[in-house]
Parts: C-alpha cells; structure tokens; sequence
C-alpha cells in the first residue's frame, strides 16, 4: 500500500478521526449510499450520540472525506528536481490512480458528487442554478501545474489542456476502478488492485500528448 500522498492520519487517532477512518473502509465495501452511522459506531465500539458529538449527520463525515481527497489533489503533479515534464505528468498520474486505489471510498464519493448537478461541497461546491460556479481552488491549481507541464512538454504543436488532459486520465481511473472488486490486505485494509491498470494509464498519457 503506497503512502506518497499524505493525508493526515495520526498514527494515535482521536475519536474523529477514527469516525471518518472507518466510514472510508464501510463505504468502500459498501458504497455511499448504504454508509450508516450506526454502522461506524459499532465498528468503532462507541454509541451512536458519540458520532453527532463530533458530525451533524452523514454528509458532514462525507465532507470531511472529501476534504481528504482534497489535500490529496494538492500533492498531484508537482515536479522533483531534474525530473522532466513528461516524467512529472506520469508520475502524478500514477500516484492519483495509487491513491484512489488504496482508498476506494475516495473514487466512490467522487462518482458519486459527479453525478450530481455541480457536484457538492467541498470537492466541487453545490451552487444554484442562477449562480455563478467555479472550480475549487485545489482543481484549478492543479489545473494550472498540469497545464504548465504539457507546455513544457509538448509546446505550441500539443491541442489538448489541462482539463481535458485530467478528466481523460482520471475519468478513466475513477470508471475501470468502479468495476474492480474490493479485497483486504494482510491488516484489513480495503483497496482496489489497480497495477493492471498502470501501464494503461502511461499508454492514455502518451496519446493525449501525441508522444510514440
């Protein structure tokens, strides 16, 4: 299980952490829509009016989720030295398919905000329909390092940008993982095995950017 993406896990958890730690593992089992408090209480070993100690209901334990993934997408595609933009590119894609592997609740809440209009805080900000919308700062700076990249990598000859380049990456990520089976490792860690798809992604990459 790979660790290059940080997102603040205590080794010594409190007991909010460890409410959001147990509904990723339930709704990555079971899906969003079948995640339960009652359920993270019980893995837990704590009585239900404990868990609305520290959330007002299910969605904020979700947005607290979704605040993971957040922190998660500030980390992608940011260049180490000497490292060229193409190598950047596919590294950062690699790491996003690793950690939405090993965290399947992650690509789960993310089709799910994706199939609703304008998704829903804090990943992509509910907004009404007379309102004005726009990206999330973390989407757009990544955005904006990703676009940087394939200028770099590509020049004035390459059509595609950075929006088109992730939702082509990880859209494809976030599908062929929905149909993979969970699985638990040795210590009970639920993931996705995605290594098949690794070389499918380096492949993608290099037709966006017309690269043989």
């Amino acid at each position: 299980m790979a660790d290059d993406i940080q997102i603040n896990k205590p080794r010594r958890r409190n007991t909010k952490e460890k409410i959001i730690d147990e509904a990723e593992a339930l709704a990555a089992l079971h899906g969003i829509e079948h995640l339960k408090l009652q359920d993270v209480a019980d893995k837990i070993g704590i009585k239900l009016p404990s868990v609305y100690a520290h959330f007002s209901g299910r969605e904020d334990i979700l947005a607290a989720m979704g605040s993971r993934i957040s922190k998660g997408i500030t980390q992608l595609y940011v260049a180490k030295p000497g490292e060229a933009p193409i190598e950047t590119l596919k590294r950062g894609a690699q790491e996003m398919l690793i950690f939405l592997g090993d965290r399947p609740a992650y690509f789960r809440l993310m089709l799910r905000d994706q199939s609703v209009p304008l998704g829903y805080d804090p990943l992509n900000h509910r907004a009404a329909v007379n309102q004005n919308f726009s990206l999330p700062s973390e989407i757009n700076d990544m955005h904006n390092r990703v676009q940087s990249l394939i200028d770099r990598c590509c020049g004035a000859e390459n059509k595609i940008g950075a929006a088109d380049f992730t939702a082509s990456v990880h859209g494809f990520m976030l599908i062929r993982l929905s149909w993979l089976p969970t699985r638990n490792d040795e210590e009970g860690n639920v993931y996705v095995e995605y290594h098949s798809m690794q070389s499918t992604v380096d492949t993608i990459i290099n037709r966006l950017l017309n690269i043989n």
